[in-house]
């Protein structure tokens, strides 16, 4: 995902996006924050993309900047490299989709208005393109009639697909949510109750009149399963080998923390005296880092090991995401702590 910029005109009350993001200028690829071409490049090489898309905030804000990721992607990926953007109704024009269409853009996707006089107008302008083009709209519960409009409108103006999203709260339009009466569908769910009842009335209507592709995406898809491809392959790619990987793309990584004294005394005393291989030990400022298992083989021994390299050490498995920014998700101690 290439996050163009945070700002928007539209004000919309179910706006997912985070408040870091939210309505400013800012640009990143996935989570990497972008400053230029490299860094652009470096995040679609280790997660093996095949694709990207471009998502705000409003991108036509900044159509510069959409015309040169589209351009840099192919032009380093080849034109197979599938590029699809999201564009509010109301910024469909002329100018834009001239502008998006001669950069090579792929697939076009259109977060529809309420009103629809401005959805008509953008399906018009959308369908005369050589691209993919179609809606994508959240399932707001109690306004499956919503969702048969879109449809129907998509159909007349020839577009391909209508994809419906299970509404969600975020931290940015939790408030919001709240405030008209909304709730999760449990504790441990960000899915908002009767979303996806509304999305599934509202396609089965739908499906009785239009021809088109018909798409329901459950946040549980988005969420888990999606996501945990993406990090599975970021985290093969950018785990280095004293790391694991787990089932869920989580990076894995023993620690050896030295409280006091040099890392370098405990990478020998690993190497040399205990045998570990020299790939799988690495020495950074205040810490040794080794592969799991032998953190877990050696948990027994922590106390020789600190008294053979004289420092003062504490040990601890860690999992983190395998993105630019490598969040920790979960530290826990090893051996006597």
């Amino acid at each position: 995902m290439v996050f163009i910029t945070g700002e928007c005109e539209r004000g919309c009350w179910y706006c997912p996006v985070s408040p870091e993001r939210k309505g400013r200028d800012v640009m990143y690829a996935n989570e990497r924050p972008v400053r230029g071409e490299r860094d652009l490049l470096e995040e679609a090489e280790i997660m093996d993309a095949k694709g990207a898309s471009l998502t705000g905030g409003d991108i036509t804000l900044r159509l510069d900047r959409c015309e040169e990721v589209v351009t840099t992607l192919k032009g380093e990926f080849g034109e197979d490299f599938h590029v699809h953007a999201y564009v509010p109704a109301e910024s469909v024009s002329r100018e834009a989709l001239d502008r998006l269409s001669e950069a090579g853009l792929d697939e076009l996707r259109i977060h529809p208005s309420f009103n629809e006089d401005i959805n008509e107008r953008a399906a018009r302008l959308a369908s005369e393109y050589d691209w993919d083009a179609g809606f994508e709209m959240p399932a707001i519960p109690g306004r499956e009639d919503w969702i048969v409009e879109v449809a129907r409108l998509s159909e007349r103006h020839g577009l391909d697909f209508l994809n419906v999203n299970e509404l969600e709260f975020t931290e940015s339009n939790a408030e919001e949510l709240k405030v008209r009466g909304f709730k999760r569908v449990s504790e441990d769910s960000d899915a908002v109750q009767g979303s996806e009842e509304t999305a599934i009335r509202g396609l089965a209507r739908a499906a009785k009149e239009v021809s088109i592709t018909l798409h329901y995406c459950p946040s549980v898809v988005k969420d888990s399963v999606q996501l945990r491809e993406r990090l599975k392959r970021t985290a093969l790619n950018v785990a280095e080998e004293h790391e694991m990987v787990d089932e869920d793309g989580l990076i894995v990584r023993g620690e050896i923390r030295v409280k006091s004294g040099d890392p370098e005394d405990v990478a020998r005393v690993l190497t040399e005296i205990l045998e570990v291989p020299e790939e799988w030990v690495r020495v950074r400022t205040d810490r040794v880092e080794v592969k799991p298992v032998v953190l877990e083989e050696l948990a027994d021994l922590l106390d020789d090991i600190a008294e053979a390299a004289g420092c003062e050490l504490e040990a601890v498995i860690v999992r983190e995401y395998p993105t630019w920014d490598r969040t920790v998700v979960e530290v826990w101690p090893v051996g006597g702590e």
